[in-house]
């Protein structure tokens, strides 16, 4: 019992400390004895530019990435079912990896509609996988490329 109490003792002393911490730190006097206002560090105000910037790139290379992508496809299609069934699912996945990691430090909007592009390719891979008699409907995949770039402000 004595050692419960000592550990709640112990917590709260740590809890005390803690707060009175953050307390002395977020509030700092200038010279004349008034509270300072917090002031924003020089990297977090220029941070949305270079953010706006990286979505800038992420896009341009996304949207560079499909169209080159396509014409991977277009090429493995031409080898006909079902050897080239197999090559086209390959290059929607490969596709779909690029995809993810050219949207890394891509605003939130862009990442997401880049995810619903590769998730997209990765569900033609499947369909091209599971009957490779018939060609799949890109209809979905289409329209979610159609959702990226009305996310990167082209469409």
């Amino acid at each position: 019992m004595l050692h419960k109490r000592f550990g709640l003792l112990l917590s709260s002393v740590a809890m005390v400390a803690l707060i009175g911490a953050c307390d002395s730190a977020t509030e700092s006097t200038d010279t004349a004895g008034t509270p300072a206002s917090p002031a924003v560090p020089a990297e977090a105000a220029s941070a949305a530019p270079t953010v706006d910037e990286a979505t800038k790139k992420a896009c341009t290379e996304l949207l560079a990435a499909i169209d080159d992508n396509a014409k991977l496809v277009a090429e493995a299609e031409k080898i006909g079912p079902p050897a080239g069934h197999i090559a086209v699912g390959a290059q929607y996945i490969a596709g779909s990896m690029d995809l993810y990691a050219k949207a890394i430090g891509a605003g939130p909007a862009v990442t997401e509609a880049a995810s619903k592009v590769a998730d997209e390719m990765d569900a033609l891979d499947k369909a091209y996988q599971k009957n490779p008699d018939k060609k799949p409907s890109k209809a979905d995949l289409a329209e979610a490329i159609t959702g990226l770039e009305a996310a990167c402000g082209q469409g």
